[in-house]
């Protein structure tokens, strides 16, 4: 999204430039980023943050612990949790349990949910419920399904439990999103 460069070729240069190797890099994106994208972000990079699923407290909190060095650094967590994430972003819409994403990424149930917490201070199932509801802002903002066809997209599979989620997660209502009410100061 930047004029002449993206992204992937900032951390390129980054990377290439001795004086900036070290620099801590948190990702801030909007996009849904797959396995491949995940994997060239593991070299330098150090939180991931998918705009809509963090709270401004959540990247605030992931900043400071990257500006002041105290993040424990493992490659293998962070390994981990990037392909859990791009599992979850490619799934997200299928019934998905704990379970399943730990198999997937080939560890137990309880090392995964280590490996979300330092690295992400989350739950994997909070994350992938967050995932649903960001993508599901997107989908009442912009499309024409209805309620529970939007539940049944992100991956719900009843439409009354959705809509207490999203009206936790978000502050309103999916009906009163989707007339345009967006609390403020909510990511």
């Amino acid at each position: 999204m930047m004029p002449g460069l993206d992204g992937f070729g900032v951390l390129e240069a980054m990377r290439a430039d001795e004086r900036l190797r070290e620099v801590p890099v948190v990702v801030l994106t909007a996009q849904s980023l797959g396995s491949g994208d995940l994997e060239r972000l593991n070299r330098g990079v150090v939180s991931i943050l998918n705009k809509g699923v963090f709270t401004g407290e959540d990247i605030l909190s992931h900043l400071e612990t990257a500006l002041t060095g105290r993040r424990a650094e493992s490659i293998a967590t962070r390994q981990i949790v990037r392909r859990a994430i791009a599992l979850i972003h490619t799934r997200y819409a299928e019934p998905l349990t704990r379970e399943q994403i730990a198999d997937a990424v080939g560890v137990s149930q309880n090392h995964l949910s280590d490996c979300f917490h330092q690295e992400l201070r989350l739950a994997p199932i909070t994350y992938l419920t967050r995932y649903r509801v960001m993508r599901a802002r997107t989908l009442l903002a912009t499309g024409d399904q209805n309620i529970t066809e939007v539940a049944l997209a992100v991956g719900f599979s009843d439409s009354a439990y959705f809509s207490r989620v999203f009206q936790r997660e978000v502050g309103v209502s999916p009906v009163a999103y989707r007339r345009g009410q967006r609390p403020q100061g909510r990511t």
